[in-house]
């Protein structure tokens, strides 16, 4: 690895420490916050169910755009989406408890938390079209441990100082990963420096596919992301909602930041060591061994009745959530063309979305009128029908 792969490798680190502190504080401690501010379960479940609604619909639109400009406009998009993350968060701290309109600008936050996920993928895509090698999984590996460390220490300071660390946490964090773009912009001396057959690829082979024309041309992979959106149900709901699964087993927002970040630490292993095992195992296997692995750790969630029970069940974020994340976006690299690689990844993030959408509704609103348990155990339900449908429509790859 030369000293521009270096910075390139060190630069998108630094990206995705920065997009997931900021995942973690919008997908683990909304909660919190909006209930410090007198909210409900089942208010909290509607932004986030409006909020991903939000980010699904603008998903594919903004890929399918990306997929059609020059790839400058993904790294434009991310610093965009960065900013507005930042002033959204500033209005949300200004605006008095009740308002409608802290409602709805949570769900931007929300939504455009979403979007970014995609887009810093695909950015590791575009800057290998430069002819540098980026590896994705340490940079994810770099982000699981960051969000691990957002979650233990952002949940000792609102035990012990605020919930108002929560909103100063994501401004800060979200300035940064629009900043950490900027960086970027020297990679054009590498773009242009890259190999002939990168640079003068036909017009044609680059021509982004419509939405019917994608879905006609990769049926089986539109039953997979059927299978993600099932699968995330639970997932989604067990995330957002966190704070109840653990009061109801005796423990606080500390013990949620300590549990988010232990099962988030378990994660990075399995990361770092993904191209070692792609080399042993198809990609293929490696899902549909992660889709089994997701209901067996949310049925032992299920089954959980105290703290260290708890910590066994997300050991298995390992052999799930972990797997599953690097191996999806291999897998979609792999059986999506070129030209709609933006495309595919958006889609997946898409009904990851989705499924978050119907747990954020549904998991406030059983929250509410029935027990944890309850709740729990539909969503283990859940979990398991979108592995049935996972495990039949994953196609087999090479090793």
């Amino acid at each position: 690895m030369n000293l521009s792969e270096k910075k390139l490798n060190t630069d998108y680190s630094l990206l995705q420490i920065a997009y997931w502190v900021t995942s973690a504080v919008v997908f683990c401690f909304t909660t919190v916050f909006l209930q410090f501010r007198g909210y409900s379960n089942y208010e909290i479940g509607i932004v986030f169910a409006l909020g991903n609604v939000i980010g699904f619909v603008i998903q594919p639109l903004i890929a399918g755009y990306v997929d059609r400009s020059n790839r400058r406009t993904l790294l434009r998009c991310i610093r965009i989406t960065a900013v507005l993350s930042a002033l959204l968060m500033l209005a949300v701290y200004l605006l008095p408890s009740g308002s409608a309109s802290l409602i709805g600008i949570y769900a931007l936050l929300v939504a455009g938390n979403t979007l970014l996920n995609p887009l810093c993928i695909s950015l590791s895509f575009y800057i290998e079209s430069w002819g540098c090698g980026i590896n994705f999984s340490r940079a994810r590996a770099l982000g699981s441990l960051s969000y691990a460390a957002c979650n233990v220490i952002l949940g000792v300071l609102v035990q012990r100082v605020s919930e108002n660390a929560v909103p100063m946490t994501l401004i800060l964090f979200s300035t940064l990963l629009g900043l950490a773009t900027v960086l970027f912009v020297p990679g054009d001396r590498a773009h242009r420096a890259a190999s002939p057959a990168v640079r003068q690829a036909s017009p044609e082979s680059n021509k982004t596919s419509g939405l019917i024309e994608f879905a006609r041309g990769n049926r089986r992979f539109m039953l997979f992301l059927l299978g993600t959106a099932t699968l995330y149900f639970t997932h989604g709901m067990i995330g957002n909602f966190m704070i109840e699964f653990i009061r109801n087993i005796g423990g606080g927002s500390a013990d949620m930041g300590n549990v988010l970040a232990f099962m988030t630490v378990v994660e990075v292993p399995v990361m770092l060591l993904f191209k070692r095992l792609t080399k042993r195992f198809k990609c293929s296997s490696l899902l549909r061994f992660a889709v089994i692995m997701f209901s067996v750790k949310e049925l032992m969630i299920y089954l959980a009745s105290s703290l260290p029970a708890l910590y066994a069940a997300e050991a298995l974020q390992a052999f799930s959530f972990a797997l599953f994340v690097p191996a999806s976006v291999r897998y979609v690299d792999e059986v999506i063309a070129k030209h709609n690689a933006v495309k595919g990844q958006a889609f997946v993030t898409a009904m990851m979305t989705l499924g978050s959408i119907f747990a954020s509704y549904i998991g406030g609103l059983l929250l509410d009128t029935s027990t944890p348990k309850f709740t729990l155990l539909v969503g283990v339900i859940v979990s398991a029908v979108g592995t049935l449908i996972m495990l039949g429509a994953i196609q087999p790859t090479e090793k």
